[in-house]
This record gives structure tokens, sequence and C-alpha cells, in this order.
């Protein structure tokens, strides 16, 4: 992951007021040092914090952490195509199609789709 991914929650935190500290409560931690590495890209976002975060300031994931997204989605997209490909290219099964059917659907809910190559 890139260290330099924006990131929103130095904008919500200070929108609504809430202290690094009041927010690193909010948490689960005891001290404030946790959200200003994560204001300022040092640490790694959780999925716990992510999904903090998407409670306390009514707001999803991918938009407080959009850079964060667009990188996990780029690699998921990728992989997708790579196995769609490799399955399609195998011995055809009950099981395959399925795997198959699966795949598709996964990208079709993605929004980078149309940079990629079409199923």
């Amino acid at each position: 992951m890139s260290s330099k991914l924006t990131s929103y929650l130095h904008v919500r935190r200070r929108q609504w007021r809430l202290s690094q500290k009041e927010l690193a409560f909010l948490f689960g931690y005891r001290t404030d040092t946790i959200v200003s590495r994560y204001e300022r890209n040092e640490r790694q976002m959780t999925l716990a914090i992510a999904f903090a975060c998407s409670l306390i300031f009514g707001v999803e994931a991918k938009d407080l952490f959009p850079k964060l997204f667009e990188e996990i989605e780029d690699g998921v997209v990728r992989r997708l195509y790579e196995l769609y490909n490799r399955l399609k290219a195998g011995k055809p099964s009950q099981k395959t199609d399925t795997k198959l059917r699966l795949l598709e659907e996964a990208l079709s809910r993605t929004t980078k789709r149309a940079q990629h190559t079409h199923v």
C-alpha cells in the first residue's frame, strides 16, 4: 500500500469537533497516538478502524479512504480477471461454472471494470 493514501479522517474528525483523544476512545484505544498516525498516513488502516469510522461518521469506508479503496480494488480486479481466465481455459464442469458466475458477478460490482478487458 502507498504511504501517501488520501484519507478524510482528519477532515471528518475536525468537522464534528472531535479531539484525537475522543476519536481514539471511540476506536477503543486509550491514547490519541493511533489517530494521529492514521491521519498522517503513518499506519495502515485496519478493517476494524474503517468499520468504526463508517459507523461513527455515517460515511462508507471507501468514501473516507478513497485511495486505499482504489488500491485494494485494483488488485482484486486484476486477480478476478486472472482467475476467471485461468478457469475459462481449464476443463469445464459444474463447479467451474459456479466459480465463473461468482467472478462475473464480482466484476460487475467493481467500479474499475471498464478499465479492463471485458469478460
